[in-house]
């Protein structure tokens, strides 16, 4: 008995269509872009935040990672892409990069920076919060109070930097310890760092030029300014320490800072023009380090346009020309193996690097502006890291915690002393100096 050919084709069809019931759905091929469904997120997604510090890499998939995004900033995308890695997709945002899905989550939230990355939130808590410095000789650690009694805890080795509270003190046996976030310390084997409020100042048409600041010797609090280029002049008043004052001429190891009014050169830092160095452009920021005054001067071209007091390393700064070609927005600073020194130093803001060991960075555990202090890195206040940080290239996207340089892209760095004032150009691995003290900290 034959089938009806009405029936063979509904037969036909019933058995199509369960076949194509049963296929997968298709999968996205890498580079096909994605809706915030594709990654099971709500529709009310309104930002990604970081789950941890993440890599920005330059395309999906790849590495060579040139940034990261700080954890806990939330952020924008341009567009969402498929890759063929364990990420599966990738969102491309701004101003560049790309970034792995599975690092973020959903958020209702717009975006933002997080603090850890914000320049003014890092600089308010820097200035805000005490630090502590483990004294040389070392300390010990507890965990809680009650374990202070125990005895035994961690040990601290010296100039090892803490952040603690100054409210959150014990006393145990007639003692008192500081709770740190490395546990409770004996005060008595804590120094105490208050960050430095130091901060250089804009140049402008107004502003003198040459100008200098008061910087006494070792030991002493204040300078004594005299009638004429001599020690043995009658004295005219005295000075403090970061005294600005305008440069008029020099003679005989002194300078005129006003009629009838002269100071020793050594105990005056002076900012001064000095010739743009070859190989950085006329439109071109740069920066130059003076390593006999402890100045460094900011440049548009040839014009100078900030000066501030730095502190350089005691002969272990090389002389040398660069660019930036990494920035931090926070680093914890350990001594490398070459080092001959040891330091510890926790959330080190605004780190530049522009040579293998070395950078421009925010010290928070000293004053001494304007003075040799440390092994090599260009110590800057912490109000001066902030700005040129936010100055200089490469630029760090707001929520961002690093960024790379591209090519020639890093604002150039010049540092010169009156043995070389006018160093080339090194590479950024170059070997470093041979450091001639080691016996203080960063």
């Amino acid at each position: 008995m034959g089938c009806s050919k009405a029936l063979i084709a509904c037969v036909a069809c019933l058995v199509t269509t369960a076949h194509a019931n049963t296929e997968k759905p298709t999968r996205p091929k890498p580079g096909d872009e994605l809706a915030v469904a594709d990654l099971a997120w709500p529709a009310t997604t309104k930002s990604a935040e970081a789950t941890a510090t993440i890599d920005v890499v330059r395309k999906p998939g790849r590495g060579g990672a040139f940034g990261k995004l700080a954890r806990g900033t939330r952020i924008a995308w341009k567009r969402i892409v498929a890759a063929g890695d364990g990420c599966k997709a990738y969102l491309e945002i701004e101003p560049r990069g790309f970034v792995c899905a599975k690092q973020l989550a959903p958020s209702d939230l717009p975006p933002a920076a997080s603090d850890r990355a914000d320049p003014s939130a890092i600089v308010d808590r820097v200035l805000a919060k005490l630090q502590f410095a483990v004294s040389p000789k070392g300390a010990r650690a507890y965990p809680t109070a009650s374990a202070i009694k125990r005895g035994g805890g961690t040990e601290l080795t010296g100039w090892k930097f803490l952040h603690g509270s100054i409210d959150a003190v014990v006393a145990v046996g007639g003692e008192l310890f500081v709770k740190t976030i490395a546990g409770y310390v004996a005060a008595q084997d804590l120094m105490a760092r208050p960050a430095s409020t130091f901060a250089g100042v804009p140049i402008t048409p107004r502003t003198p030029w040459p100008f200098g600041w008061v910087v006494p010797k070792p030991g002493d609090e204040t300078v004594t300014v005299r009638s004429a280029p001599s020690k043995t002049a009658p004295a005219v008043k005295t000075l403090g320490y970061r005294v600005q004052l305008p440069v008029f001429e020099t003679d005989k190891g002194f300078v005129r800072v006003g009629p009838s009014e002269w100071i020793a050169s050594d105990e005056l830092s002076v900012a001064a023009s000095s010739k743009r160095p070859d190989g950085v452009r006329a439109d071109e920021r740069w920066l130059d380090v003076d390593l006999d005054e402890n100045v460094l001067v900011v440049y548009a071209g040839d014009q100078p346009e900030f000066a501030t007091l730095v502190s350089t390393g005691f002969g272990s700064t090389p002389v040398s020309l660069h660019r930036i070609t990494k920035k931090h927005a926070l680093m914890t600073l350990v001594n490398p193996a070459v080092a001959t020194g040891t330091w510890n130093l926790p959330d080190v803001p605004f780190m530049m690097e522009f040579r293998k060991y070395y950078g421009l960075h925010a010290a928070y555990w000293h004053d001494s502006f304007g003075k040799k202090r440390g092994h090599g890195c260009v110590n800057l206040s912490p109000l001066d890291a902030k700005y040129l940080y936010e100055l200089t290239l490469p630029a760090v996207p707001p929520g961002w915690a690093e960024a790379s340089a591209t090519g020639n892209e890093g604002t150039p760095i010049r540092i010169r002393n009156r043995a070389n004032p006018n160093p080339p150009w090194t590479e950024f691995d170059a070997p470093p100096p041979v450091p001639i003290k080691d016996d203080v900290a960063e």
